[in-house]
């Protein structure tokens, strides 16, 4: 069992910065609040999508605007519960204007909360539940994830024209899990694909012998799954166990570079929608291999995967936010600065563009296939780069209006 100490962490202070905290002395630090999985089943997934954040204020200086800033970092323990609690602590008592971090949608969804009570600046990294943008949006957050909308989109036609027409769903049940499917049975109506079954999954499933057994007699021709975490190690080990790939293609609406890395070459063998992949140009291989260099703890080589990449982005754009405004003490004024915000250099064929709108975030995604032949880190093959303008849900589709700039 993990050491309380680790478990119930808030106020872990991981001071960004060349040189000493000395040298900025004089200054009032900008402080942002991370609550992050540290622990429990998207414990990888927090450590890549902090050491994201970490990369995007170093490159900084560990500063704006003259002033140090400083990440003070809350286990959420994927719990809505106690990440509130313990967003609402850093607020509160450390003072800080900035939240940022969950990995999970039910979690987001409750620091968004506590972020629009206290009427702070909120960057949703790493969940993709459509609803951060939709009947949970607020204007305090801003949703930094491809939604799943954008995911399915980006990849259901190429599965239904290549992979077949017959989908069967495996899911995690909560709030991401069901965004995943329902956009998944859109796409399959306006493609012309039967949904052969559905199976719901609660966190923390790890045997999966009684659903696979299921979809493997159930005469699909593509299993889609939308679940993450230590529980889809287990589920990716077992899709090959029980010959799911000698009955069906696997498509997954969102993958993990490091879900995927613990498994042997021949469990490796799905199609999936990724939010980067590491080996997609020469700067995301360059900056992969910097994050390998300056981080021999991560959880696994070149660790530039979907969270690392949407840490390292929500904290770029939130620090072009504080130098647009001029400030970081006016939350509005740091939101106004935001929406409508463009970063060119995101590393990618396609710019970043924050809507004002509905605060979602628009960046690049990538269809991969795995290849099971691949004896190190390069184990996918990018199918499709894909502009997310395109695949995002439209104002017709998603009328909301969340924006404090008119």
């Amino acid at each position: 069992m993990k050491s309380r100490m680790i478990k119930f962490v808030t106020c872990i202070c991981m001071v960004l910065l060349v040189g000493a905290f000395s040298a900025f002395a004089g200054e009032k630090p900008i402080k942002i609040g991370i609550v992050s999985p540290v622990s429990g089943n998207y414990g990888d997934h927090g450590k890549l999508e902090r050491m994201g954040m970490t990369a995007a204020l170093k490159q900084a200086g560990g500063k704006i605007l003259g002033r140090p800033v400083v990440m003070v970092v809350a286990d959420s323990e994927t719990n809505p519960d106690i990440a509130a609690r313990r967003a609402r602590r850093l607020v509160e008592v450390d003072g800080c204007n900035f939240l940022m971090g969950s990995v999970s949608s039910s979690v987001a969804s409750a620091i968004s909360a506590v972020a629009a009570e206290k009427k702070v600046l909120y960057f949703a990294t790493n969940g993709n539940s459509d609803s951060l943008n939709s009947d949970k949006a607020s204007p305090y957050m801003f949703h930094v994830a491809p939604s799943m909308a954008m995911l399915v989109r980006g990849g259901g036609k190429y599965v239904a024209n290549n992979l077949g027409k017959k989908w069967f769903y495996l899911t995690h049940d909560y709030s991401w899990g069901h965004s995943g499917t329902a956009w998944a049975r859109k796409s399959a109506a306006e493609f012309g694909v039967e949904e052969i079954g559905e199976i719901k999954v609660p966190l923390g499933t790890r045997d999966f012998s009684s659903q696979l057994l299921q979809v493997r007699e159930s005469g699909a021709d593509v299993l889609v799954v939308t679940m993450a975490g230590f529980d889809n190690v287990a589920l990716l080990k077992q899709l090959a166990e029980y010959q799911i790939y000698s009955k069906m293609k696997v498509w997954y609406t969102l993958m993990e570079f490091v879900d995927m890395w613990p498994l042997k070459p021949e469990q490796r063998q799905a199609y999936a929608n990724v939010e980067v992949y590491w080996n997609e140009n020469s700067k995301t291989r360059a900056f992969a291999e910097m994050l390998e260099k300056n981080n021999p703890d991560a959880p696994c080589p070149m660790p530039l995967d979907n969270g690392t990449y949407e840490g390292w982005l929500a904290m770029k754009i939130l620090l072009a936010g504080i130098e647009k405004a001029g400030t970081a003490d006016d939350v509005t004024a740091v939101i106004k600065a935001i929406e409508g915000l463009e970063i060119k250099d995101n590393m990618r064929k396609y710019p970043t563009k924050v809507r004002a709108w509905d605060h979602q975030v628009l960046t690049q995604i990538d269809l991969i296939k795995a290849n099971p032949e691949a004896t190190g880190p390069d184990m996918w093959e990018v199918i499709d780069e894909i502009d997310a303008n395109k695949v995002a849900r439209t104002r017709e589709e998603n009328p909301i209006n969340v924006s404090i700039s008119n």
